[in-house]
């Protein structure tokens, strides 16, 4: 019975500690052993814990008669011994727990090679004629310092980006990310998070990460009320960080909120400011760079049930531009956004479908005191532009002095896993213009991405795809040629 009761204690221990242990068949001594190993329980604490368990445990039947009566126990208030122990090493636990120190590090490593025909990564332009390859490599190592008993983490990450091959050749050393945070600040439902950071809400149409080269990080603060565990609000004050030459001053300013409804189902709303300058054209005509404001809203609804998943984003914009010459302004009213609703089937490959739309106001003539012009994803390259980066957002696409403002786009798709490590992807986008110069076509052309995903092993991803556009009667109109825009790349990532 003293052995019986032993073991359960140390399971007991050993499912706190090690919740992924299985017990069945473990003798005490090897699940001490364990124990002690991890740090959790020193020799002399178990056989310590071994003789208070063997005090607790009553006599056998036989010596019964010999033993004193005991005194009458309140049942009503006194726990069974193994509860009073299973709750005396659950606060042990987290009395250690809170009062350590917990520093993690890591890296993440990346290369890439990049293929084109027919466009250059300079800017990503259409350039009939050329062919151009690259060589990318991205280094972030990371640590952080984590106070559990103040819920006070400190992170750090650093980033080596460099561009080989091509036109645009570089080597850039940033402090990518570096802040610190306070959560749940004095057990109240407010959190704190100040310094260099990342800024990635929802599917990213507005804001992201841009992951796919040097990435795009802001210098601020970030307030997050949470007053549930399904509602959350951000309130954002921050300016962009530098980590490309020509990058433009951007100050950004504004809530997030987000309700999750029920269980895979969220809305969201948001509301930014943004003074600074969007490195947009119009042909000949540049933008002055000082004496922007711009002002989004933006709503969301997602989720997925029964294979069904859906996603709707709309967003207005408003506030004023400088004209051309700087000595006035034109108002800006201008709307955009994007829908998708995909199926997984419930087969052994996961495949899924899906079908998009997203569209962005245009305007042919942008200096007539009304600016119309959609610029509400120049944040985060978006999927639903496509992987080529020909079009690189909804505000609109250059061909030389030629510009078709605004976009809208039709994308289908699908996708299969036919392994727990592999995974491929097919989509098609349609492009046309929103607006246009008098004569030209709004068709742009069509993008068709195949790319293929497979994880050689637990940390280490390859990714590949080949893409191509073809050119609409616009580009060929505004370049004077028939060709088409060839784009290739292989992918290795590690991270641990």
């Amino acid at each position: 019975m003293r052995r019986l009761l032993a073991g359960m204690f140390l399971s007991i221990l050993s499912a706190l500690a090690c919740p992924s242990l299985t017990t069945e068949g473990a003798s005490d001594e090897a699940l001490a052993l364990l124990l002690i190993k991890k740090g959790i329980l020193t020799q002399e604490e178990y056989e310590a814990l071994k003789k208070e368990i063997e005090g607790v445990v009553p006599p056998a039947p036989a010596m019964a008669a010999r033993q004193p009566a005991a005194p009458p126990v309140d049942t009503e208030s006194a726990a069974p011994p193994v509860d009073r122990l299973r709750d005396e090493v659950r606060d042990e636990l987290k009395r250690r727990d809170e009062g350590s120190v917990k520093i993690d590090a890591g890296a993440q490593i990346r290369v890439r090679g990049d293929f084109a025909r027919n466009q250059n990564f300079t800017d990503f332009t259409f350039t009939p004629g050329a062919s151009e390859g690259q060589a990318l490599e991205r280094i972030r190592p990371r640590a952080s310092i984590e106070l559990p008993a103040s819920k006070v983490r400190l992170v750090t990450q650093g980033q080596w980006y460099g561009r080989r091959g091509g036109v645009d050749e570089r080597e850039d050393l940033d402090l990518y990310q570096a802040y610190i945070e306070w959560n749940d600040i004095l057990d109240s439902p407010v959190s704190i998070r100040a310094g260099r950071q990342e800024l990635v809400y929802g599917s990213t149409f507005f804001l992201g990460a841009n992951d796919f080269y040097n990435g795009l990080t802001w210098d601020g603060l970030k307030l997050t009320l949470a007053p549930g565990a399904d509602f959350t609000v951000d309130a954002v004050g921050v300016t962009m960080a530098t980590l490309n030459p020509g990058d433009p001053d951007i100050y950004l300013a504004g809530v997030y909120a987000t309700w999750r409804a029920a269980e895979g189902h969220a809305l969201e709303g948001y509301f930014f400011y943004n003074a600074g300058f969007y490195p947009f054209s119009h042909g000949e005509v540049t933008l002055p760079s000082d004496g922007h404001r711009w002002f989004t809203l933006g709503a969301r609804v997602a989720g997925r049930a029964h294979g069904l998943d859906y996603e709707l984003e709309p967003l207005v914009q408003w506030g004023s531009v400088p004209s051309p010459d700087g000595r006035g302004s034109d108002d800006v009213r201008a709307w955009g956004g994007h829908a998708e609703l995909g199926y997984t089937f419930p087969l052994a490959w996961k495949p899924r479908i899906f079908g998009a739309y997203a569209w962005g106001s245009g305007d042919a003539k942008p200096f007539d005191g009304t600016y119309r012009e959609f610029h509400g994803t120049v944040f985060n390259d978006h999927p639903v532009v496509g992987d080529m980066s020909v079009v690189t957002d909804l505000s609109g696409v250059a061909v030389g002095e030629t510009r078709a403002s605004g976009v809208q786009v039709w994308v289908a798709g699908a996708s299969l896993s036919p392994t727990a490590d592999l995974s491929l992807s097919l989509d098609a986008h349609r492009f046309f213009a929103s607006a246009v110069p008098k004569g030209f076509s709004r068709d742009l052309g069509i993008e068709l991405n195949l790319v293929a995903s497979y994880r050689l092993w637990e940390k280490l991803t390859v990714l590949v795809g080949v893409n191509r556009f073809l050119t609409g009667r616009f580009f060929r109109q505004a370049a004077g040629t028939r060709r088409d825009i060839d784009y290739a790349y292989v992918q290795a990532t590690l991270e641990f």
